[in-house]
């Protein structure tokens, strides 16, 4: 897995050095930044003979990208989605509750329809998705994708929507045991460029 982060990394750093520098002309085409927050639905799946159980909650979400554009419309960056939430299994005595994250590092793209703003866009990425119970010291990751769509409503500001899904393995992996993780979440931007 580290590997693989590292070649998204570096393919990410390579392709950015080589464009011309220009950044924060109110152009997309040049170094891009996006911060943001949001909201979401985080899951974590597990699967075994056909039964599977579904740890869900809504939570608080961060965005983060850099990279650049290569035009007006197309930005190509490295991308970190996280979504904390506590999710409830179970009922009376027999509930159990945890302090989840899940997320991905990835490498990903971004197309606007319109070359300046308003406009929506369309995202998407690759990349290692992981999870951690925040109490743990085992965290489970894997390859994953996000697909999402958005809108920039005025220069430099987007609301996305995204969707990310990750198969995901860990050291205490159970045999037989299918681990999956999901979120579908919100977030507004400050997107600089």
């Amino acid at each position: 897995m580290k590997h693989r982060i590292l070649f998204i990394t570096a393919i990410i750093f390579l392709t950015i050095g080589a464009m011309q520098a220009s950044a924060f002309d109110g152009q997309r085409k040049g170094f891009m930044l996006n911060l943001g927050i949001g909201f979401g639905q985080g899951a974590l799946k597990a699967s075994a003979m056909g039964t599977s159980v579904t740890a869900d909650a809504m939570g608080f979400a961060t965005d983060f990208k850099i990279g650049a554009g290569t035009s007006n419309q197309f930005q190509i960056y490295y991308t970190n989605r996280a979504l904390w939430f506590s999710p409830e299994i179970g009922e009376g005595e027999n509930k159990i509750s945890g302090n989840l994250y899940n997320g991905m590092s990835a490498a990903g793209v971004t197309y606007f329809l319109e070359p300046q703003a308003p406009s929506v866009f369309f995202s998407g990425a690759l990349g290692i998705g992981v999870t951690n119970d925040q109490d743990a010291d085992y965290p489970m990751d894997g390859f994953g994708f996000t697909a999402g769509v958005g809108f920039e409503f005025t220069r430099n500001f987007v609301a996305e929507l995204t969707y990310m899904h990750a198969g995901v393995s860990g050291d205490h992996d159970i045999d037989g045991v299918d681990t999956s993780i999901s979120n579908l979440m919100i977030a507004v931007s400050w997107l600089a460029y």
